[in-house]
């Protein structure tokens, strides 16, 4: 079983003005696009490369670029986080992301990678299971160039063991289920490549 390395692939909080994010969007999922098909490290199982043509996403949509307010705990714990092989993963827990979207207030647990350092926050919503990974999905923290973080779900992934099951990946915390579908970001589409299978339903 090997365990999931977090937010490793193109997904660093960076500092990026609001206007040029639908371009950065579409620029890093191209990238993801050929790193999952030719490199060595893709979770894609070989013998499914040479048929990929992408992941699937849903259109970008702004209304889930969402700025908020990072509550930083002044006593991090490092937790055992259960994960979808059974086992658990050590990751930190950093704080908390208090945002309002579409009238509806929500507040999500930060963690933090110890390979990385970079913040995390791992979500499950309705979407799970249909549309997305049964798993949940992570979304980065970013920060805007004035400072404020960040959630934009356009930029939500799903976990590597979407993908491919020889992986482990921190699962969701119960406090992380949000009331409101997330369409935005990676979804599932066309052959599950983890299990042989059609995919999801639309």
């Amino acid at each position: 079983m090997r365990l999931l390395p977090l937010i490793g692939l193109l997904l660093t909080a960076v500092r990026i003005p609001a206007e040029a994010q639908p371009t950065g969007i579409e620029a890093g999922r191209a990238a993801k696009d050929s790193l999952f098909r030719y490199a060595s490290s893709s979770p894609i199982p070989t013998s499914a490369r040479a048929g990929f043509t992408g992941l699937a996403y849903f259109a970008i949509d702004p209304r889930f670029r969402v700025v908020g307010e990072l509550q930083a705990y002044g006593r991090r714990q490092r937790l055992q986080v259960p994960a979808t092989g059974g086992e658990s993963i050590s990751m930190e827990r950093y704080g908390r992301f208090a945002a309002v979207w579409e009238s509806q207030p929500f507040v999500l647990e930060v963690y933090r990678s110890l390979e990385n350092g970079e913040l995390v926050i791992m979500f499950s919503d309705a979407t799970n299971g249909r549309q997305t990974y049964g798993g949940g999905r992570y979304v980065p923290v970013e920060m805007e160039l004035g400072g404020m973080p960040v959630v934009d779900f356009n930029r939500a992934y799903q976990p590597y063991c979407a993908y491919n099951d020889a992986y482990s990946c921190p699962l969701p915390p119960a406090a992380n289920r949000l009331s409101f579908a997330v369409l935005a970001g990676e979804r599932t589409g066309g052959a599950d490549l983890a299990h042989g299978s059609s995919g999801a339903p639309p």
